[in-house]
């Protein structure tokens, strides 16, 4: 085939895959029952079906895809390098348009198989949780709360004796939690579950990812190198993004719901110390003097746990970790998510709604 028909097929593929994205973009600006069909309907049977798939495999699929793409990219721009540098223009032209088409079709794809669930209501709004404006002193309270909740469950912890979580139990103590959790709030139904340990776990430090969902595959992906003491909640976190939930305070109120009602006192404390850290930090920024008196009150062990956290996470510090939060501020900004990479810390007026019921 000639590159001028080449050419020309990379730009209808173009036209198409932007039309197909306006499409899904209206229906979910629209809303109504084509948006509720998405939500429930459609995605209901394609992450079940993809999550019955994956499930089956021990090794993370979307890591190696992954792994795939990079490889493929790399030959990519190499190929696209050598026709620059022999003035072949028409084939660098056909390279260029063919992988803007590559990269649209998998922003479709990405929206058509989940990325739409940005736009979908929360878990507030199926518990009628009147989210307010909340106060200096509201926050105080909240975060004297999470202390008393954080404190209990780390006495229980080093009361009962019990041994770190082994991964595949805590993959599946965590599905069952949502299983629990479906019999009062059914759209939190979880069954198939395919949660899996990242390929990258190591390299994620370095960018101060703990867990992540992949949106093509819909397996749920947990960094199983950070200290085992918050790895409960993280799971729970990312099964949240699995039933549907995309907005990252949204993962984490469900991920806390859920975590904090288990009966293991490893998923409480999990849930509540990460709150915690989220509400003592929103308090710090306004009241230094406040925050230091609230978190006094934290035992030795809790503020031993942090200790933990903040030395494993300094070996990894650098420009790495500041360059990828930018970038992550930016793609959750673009998902509407306004506050960006401080979306996560907007579970903390959830919460406040949460317990005034």
């Amino acid at each position: 085939m000639e590159t001028n028909d080449l050419i020309r097929r990379q730009f209808i593929s173009i036209a198409i895959c932007i039309s197909a994205i306006l499409l899904l973009n209206g229906i979910f600006t629209v809303g109504g029952w084509l948006a509720d069909l998405y939500f429930h309907r459609w995605y209901g049977f394609i992450s079940t079906f993809f999550r019955k798939i994956t499930g089956l495999v021990p090794v993370s699929i979307g890591d190696v895809i992954y792994i795939t793409f990079i490889i493929l990219g790399i030959i990519f721009i190499l190929k696209m390098l050598f026709n620059l540098v022999l003035g072949l223009w028409k084939p660098l032209l056909y390279r260029t348009l063919k992988g803007i088409a590559v990269l649209m079709w998998m922003y479709f794809a990405f929206l058509l198989l989940w990325g739409g669930h940005y736009r979908r209501h929360t878990l507030a709004v199926d518990l009628h949780l009147q989210m307010e404006r909340y106060t200096t002193a509201d926050l105080y309270l909240l975060t004297d709360t999470l202390v008393k909740l954080t404190n209990r469950d780390k006495a229980m912890l080093e009361a009962s004796g019990l041994p770190e979580l082994e991964r595949e139990e805590m993959f599946r103590m965590a599905s069952e939690g949502f299983q629990q959790m479906a019999d009062t709030l059914p759209v939190l139904r979880y069954r198939h579950p395919s949660v899996k340990s990242s390929l990258f776990g190591e390299y994620l430090n370095y960018i101060g990812v703990t867990g992540y969902m992949n949106p093509f595959t819909l397996e749920a992906q947990v960094n199983t190198t950070i200290p085992n003491f918050v790895q409960p909640f993280t799971t729970c976190h990312e099964i949240a993004h699995q039933v549907g939930y995309a907005p990252e305070e949204a993962a984490n109120f469900v991920g806390y719901i859920v975590a904090s009602n288990t009966g293991d006192s490893r998923f409480r404390y999990a849930a509540n110390f990460e709150m915690l850290l989220y509400s003592v930090r929103q308090l710090g920024r306004r009241s230094g003097y406040l925050a230091r008196q609230v978190w006094d009150k934290t035992d030795t062990g809790v503020r031993e746990d942090v200790r933990r956290l903040a030395t494993f996470y300094r070996k990894y510090e650098g420009p790495i970790d500041d360059y990828s939060a930018v970038l992550y501020d930016q793609y959750l900004k673009a998902n509407r998510q306004e506050h960006g990479i401080r979306s996560y810390s907007e579970v903390v007026g959830w919460l406040m709604a949460y317990y005034k019921i």
